[in-house]
């Protein structure tokens, strides 16, 4: 099934770059055909034959000799009008030829500037595209820019490469491989190109596969017989991971160091070579993404087995940012490649970054607020705590933290949900990574407890403390603290060695339960709240009598 899904990717890919090479074809001859139509002593109409800007001559050259078009091939050199009539298609058969084989530079880095690019070392209005290597020497490949009268500033391939190119040419081999196939191979043609490197095109997909496969299976082997002296769990699933992105990459890559060692045109390997980048830019952003996935599959296992507990939602978020990463990444790579210029691209990312911060500051606070709190591990997914002031204190377990907000179970049953935004600027106590809870109760004994009842109480009370498996003996402390309006108040501290919620709310009642045991043991019992209200006979008028006299004494005037 995976070889079936190569070939079947490989195809796509030859489909698309036949696609490509058909439709530059039609492209150039359309935009030739559209200029020649026009009238041609205009100079703002552009030159006929693409020769604006130095990678238009380039392109315009190419395109017109691998047609065999050499009469219109002549138009891209610096050649006078006696020149071109003597020898100008031979030497534009043999720059052609020289080109093929011996240019080394990439025709798509060629300036598309119509005044070109200045180059240190190189005079104004040259243009430098490459360099010719041959025999182990170079000669550089010059552009001149010229005024033509009927096309205006036009750019040509300059006189001093065209003096060295019969030199060269007269240095080349013929191939070695053409000589040796039957001629039908040779002269027949399907776009410009000889039908034998058509199959040869096609031979070295399956013979790439197969080294790129030998190559990947050998390192597996290797990875087994490391692993049966050495264990390593993080290589156990990484061939897994990166196997088939890696016989894509390594398929793509030798398949081009053939059509590099066939020999193939100029202008076929620009055309193969961006498709090929573009498969290959597809390739490692594969293997990228797997990679990632397979560091967050590992990640994950660690931070379950492990003591230092990371969040799944955390290593979940890195996973996915840096994926995009690699995506776009990825597609400004392919977008380069094919010619676009990416910095536009860049900047526009920045400002819809922009943009999207300001329209989404909420949903950012609350992404940043639940980094926050997954990286710095205030609490987590189970623990107990107590969040908000004091007048609004919730207290319950958390249930999930998501990259919005965080759950909250409250001891009343109800599911709580606060934003992390907020909930990074709350107060948070986290209960469950206590050493101990504190235990404290304060109640009142009736005032008809005698002090020996009392005594003995508060001994008994301490014993149960001090000998209590859950509590601290140390921080035991029972003090019969003062007398209230109607009960003997006697106050209880401990400190309780569990860390749990739940588990404190049992030992607690437990030690309620000891308590009271403790005081109908001693023949008391908590106090009630009493009230004495005292009522008076009513003695009529003649008490008040005496009073109402001394008022009006009082108020009489002197």
């Amino acid at each position: 099934m995976r070889t079936r899904l190569y070939f079947f990717a490989f195809a796509l890919f030859l489909l698309s770059f036949a696609a490509l090479i058909q439709a530059q074809e039609n492209q150039a001859a359309k935009s030739q055909e559209e200029a020649q139509e026009t009238n041609p002593s205009k100079p703002e109409n552009g030159d006929v034959w693409g020769r604006s800007t130095p990678h238009g001559t380039l392109v315009g050259f190419l395109h017109a000799a691998q047609s065999g078009r050499y009469e219109d091939g002549v138009q891209y050199l610096q050649l006078s009008k006696r020149e071109k009539a003597a020898s100008g298609e031979h030497l534009a058969q043999q720059l052609h030829t020289v080109l093929d084989q011996a240019f080394v530079g990439q025709v798509g880095a060629v300036s598309d500037n119509p005044e070109g690019s200045h180059h240190t070392g190189v005079p104004p209005n040259y243009e430098r595209i490459g360099v010719l290597k041959l025999n182990g020497t170079e000669t550089d490949v010059d552009l001149v820019r010229v005024s033509d009268p009927s096309a205006g500033e036009v750019w040509l391939f300059s006189s001093q490469t065209l003096a060295q190119v019969s030199s060269l040419a007269d240095q080349l081999e013929g191939s070695k491989i053409e000589a040796r196939l039957p001629r039908f191979l040779v002269k027949n043609q399907i776009l410009a190109i000889p039908l034998w490197r058509w199959l040869a095109f096609l031979l070295l997909i399956p013979v790439s596969l197969g080294v790129a496969w030998a190559i990947v299976s050998f390192l597996n082997a290797s990875r087994s017989i490391w692993l049966r002296w050495r264990r390593h769990p993080a290589l156990r699933g990484f061939y897994r991971a990166v196997a088939s992105p890696s016989r894509l990459i390594l398929t793509i890559i030798f398949h081009w160091i053939g059509i590099w060692w066939l020999g193939y045109s100029l202008l076929f390997r620009d055309f193969y070579g961006r498709v090929a980048g573009l498969a290959l830019g597809l390739g490692v952003a594969w293997l990228i993404i797997r990679l990632i996935d397979r560091w967050a599959e590992q990640s994950r296992l660690k931070a379950l087995e492990g003591t230092g507990y990371r969040s799944a939602a955390m290593i979940l978020l890195g996973q996915r940012i840096f994926k995009v990463i690699a995506v776009v990444i990825a597609l400004l790579a392919m977008l380069s490649i094919l010619g676009v210029d990416i910095t536009a691209a860049i900047a526009g990312l920045g400002i819809g970054s922009v943009a999207i911060a300001f329209a989404a500051q909420k949903t950012l606070e609350n992404l940043l607020g639940g980094i926050a709190i997954l990286g710095d591990e205030v609490i987590r997914v189970g623990e107990s705590c107590h969040i908000g002031n004091a007048a609004d204190e919730v207290t319950g377990t958390v249930e999930d933290i998501s990259l919005r907000s965080t759950r909250i179970r409250t001891l009343a049953g109800s599911e709580l949900s606060v934003p992390n935004g907020q909930l990074a600027n709350m107060n948070v106590e986290n209960l469950t990574r206590r050493d101990w809870r504190w235990f404290h109760a304060k109640f009142g004994l009736r005032t008809e407890t005698s002090p020996d009842q009392l005594r003995s109480l508060l001994e008994k009370m301490r014993v149960l403390l001090r000998h209590h498996p859950k509590v601290d003996p140390n921080a035991a402390r029972v003090r019969f603290v003062g007398f209230g309006e109607s009960s003997l108040d006697v106050e209880i501290d401990c400190n309780v060695l569990i860390p749990g919620l739940h588990e404190f709310f049992a030992v607690r009642e437990e030690l309620y339960l000891a308590i009271m045991d403790l005081i109908a043991d001693e023949g008391t019992a908590l106090a009630s709240p009493v009230r004495v209200i005292h009522v008076a006979a009513d003695t009529g008028q003649e008490q008040t009598r005496p009073v109402k006299q001394a008022v009006s004494t009082m108020r009489r005037p002197a």
